[in-house]
């Protein structure tokens, strides 16, 4: 063996204290660590309680427990404790909610996420002074954060602050996406509405009007600023499009904060609102998404499973399985709320709009049935029995119906067409003369009354009706092609082409009105113009045989 000098004996004793001294601060850091996991946490006295969820869903309880036990584990985490204020104010515990995003915001002091929330539960709890000051921080700390930008812009306009409204939605229009570019736009366009600069009402609405054509308000800014303007024509055409088109209000922008709330809520309440927004703003399919959330929330709920039947019906209501659950959805609606049929009214009076199945009017006719007793069931009974082709019995429930809403002219409509639909032409113009008389401004009833009057050979009067509902209602197809045929019948060929041209362009899907002007066409010997038009209508119409008779003669 070999004796080691001194020197090697020294530094063999430092290289062993080295060690040692590196195992002493391994075993310590191991000793800290081990008892931070096993020694309680401490977290601020301010902290929320986790409520009492004996009485929650599932899904809630395990959501509170789960979130609250993270931002217990980790009490300096401002992320946790944001969390937890997330999923508090999702399903309804506000001051819970307030708790943790205060912790949050003292965690982050830095961080905009905090303030924006907190800014978001004061708008829930209607306190806009507070949450104009939380908005105006969210603003500091991230100046170009597009939500809170376009939220202190509204609140500016709502304060008639239009220098600070505009100079924020412009600061939005800046520095949004696609996605908020709408909402920036209409509200420069209503900030220079309010001060009557209609040059910049068309600079900003004109663009949006051929960008969202389904948002109405833009058109409304810019019909304004076109009659202010002297531009009547611009303006006839966008007030006719108004009165043609189907609309939704301006959407609200894309927030991610809204979107995570409605992730992590278990409320019903809050699930059906949303529901509720995405059907009004065209998106139905995931409004019924987020509506049978709500069900599976709460599904003693009977306002959801309203909401579920008429959003099926509304949007589906050609589809036999989206109307067999919309009518098992309405049936339960009924069992939990026996003494309200409001929603079976609504829903019955919006049921005949499409087409529908017999054995599906007959189980909305099983519905109504315990409510025959009550005078408010009568015009629905009606309804049905007028569906089923029972006309004696849809006509004394109609006139059952007068008795107890005398005034209303809908129900002489109803009268007027079941009337002329079994060859009561007399009594059909009484009763259609009575509904324009009690509304001269209903055109259908106005028009009802147009072609029964040119049917008894009243042309001259039939024609005065028909044009005051275009004057009413200038963008009527149903007028227009009532009139080409009064004139097709009466061998004015060149007025029914005129007539049936100028309905197509409102209504180009109608196949009557094309096998009408393809008649006219005929017997002005324009040929391959009228052989077009039946060919048209034997598109829209597959089983058309006047159409594809005349066809056939023509040789096309």
């Amino acid at each position: 063996m070999k004796n080691e000098s001194p020197e090697e004996r020294r530094g063999s004793d430092r290289a062993g204290w080295l060690k040692l001294a590196g195992l002493a601060v391994v075993l310590a850091a191991g000793t800290w660590l081990l008892l931070k996991s096993l020694l309680p946490t401490t977290v601020p006295d301010d902290f929320p309680r986790l409520p009492d969820l004996a009485a929650a869903n599932p899904g809630l309880r395990n959501l509170l427990v789960s979130a609250d036990k993270e931002a217990r584990r980790r009490p300096g985490s401002a992320e946790a404790v944001g969390r937890l204020g997330m999923a508090y104010q999702a399903n309804q515990y506000p001051d819970e909610a307030a708790e943790a995003y205060r912790i949050a915001a003292r965690l982050e002091p830095g961080d905009y996420q905090w303030a924006y929330c907190q800014a978001s539960l004061q708008e829930e709890s209607g306190n806009e002074k507070e949450q104009f000051n939380l908005l105006q921080r969210t603003i500091r700390l991230k100046p170009g954060y597009v939500p809170a930008l376009l939220k202190l812009a509204d609140a500016y306009f709502k304060q008639e602050n239009l220098e600070q409204a505009a100079h924020h939605y412009e600061l939005a229009a800046k520095a949004s996406d696609q996605g908020a570019g709408l909402q920036a736009a209409f509200g420069l366009a209503r900030v220079a509405a309010s001060k009557e600069d209609w040059n910049k009402v068309i600079e900003y609405a004109g663009p949006l009007v051929q960008s969202y054509p389904h948002v109405r308000p833009p058109f409304q800014l810019l019909q304004k600023a076109y009659e202010s303007t002297g531009q009547a024509d611009k303006a006839a055409e966008l007030r006719e499009a108004i009165l043609a088109g189907k609309f939704t209000d301006v959407p609200p922008p894309k927030d991610a904060l809204h979107d995570q709330l409605v992730e992590l809520s278990y409320s019903s309440t809050r699930l059906l609102k949303e529901a509720g927004l995405l059907s009004r703003f065209g998106y139905p399919d995931l409004g019924l998404q987020v509506a049978r959330r709500a069900l599976d929330a709460n599904a003693s709920d009977a306002d959801i499973h309203n909401f579920i039947a008429h959003t099926l019906l509304t949007y589906h209501g050609d589809n036999p399985e989206a109307i067999d659950e919309a009518l098992r959805r309405l049936s339960e609606c009924l069992r939990l709320k026996p003494d309200d049929p409001t929603p079976l009214w609504g829903f019955t009076q919006d049921f005949f709009d499409k087409p529908k199945t017999p054995a599906a009017v007959e189980r909305l006719r099983a519905l109504l049935r315990p409510y025959a007793g009550r005078a408010d069931a009568r015009y629905y009974l009606g309804l049905v029995a007028d569906s089923q082709g029972d006309a004696a019995s849809a006509i004394s429930y109609y006139l059952a119906a007068l008795k107890n809403d005398p005034n209303n002219y809908g129900i002489y409509n109803k009268l007027g067409a079941l009337s002329d639909k079994i060859g009561r032409f007399d009594a059909a113009i009484s009763y259609f003369q009575k509904a324009v008389q009690m509304n001269p401004m209903d055109t259908n009833s106005r028009s009802n009354l147009g072609a029964a009057l040119m049917q008894q050979g009243n042309y001259d009067q039939g024609f005065k009706e028909l044009n005051e509902v275009i004057r009413l209602k200038p963008h009527d197809a149903p007028a227009r092609f009532c009139m080409g045929f009064a004139f097709l019948f009466s061998k004015k060929y060149d007025e029914a082409v005129t007539k049936f041209r100028e309905g197509l362009r409102y209504d180009p899907g109608d196949p009557e009105a094309h096998y009408g002007l393809g008649s006219a066409l005929a017997m002005q010997q324009k040929r391959e113009d009228a052989v077009r038009e039946l060919r048209e209508a034997l598109r829209l119409r597959p089983n058309y045989p006047e159409a594809q008779e005349l066809l056939q003669r023509l040789g096309g």
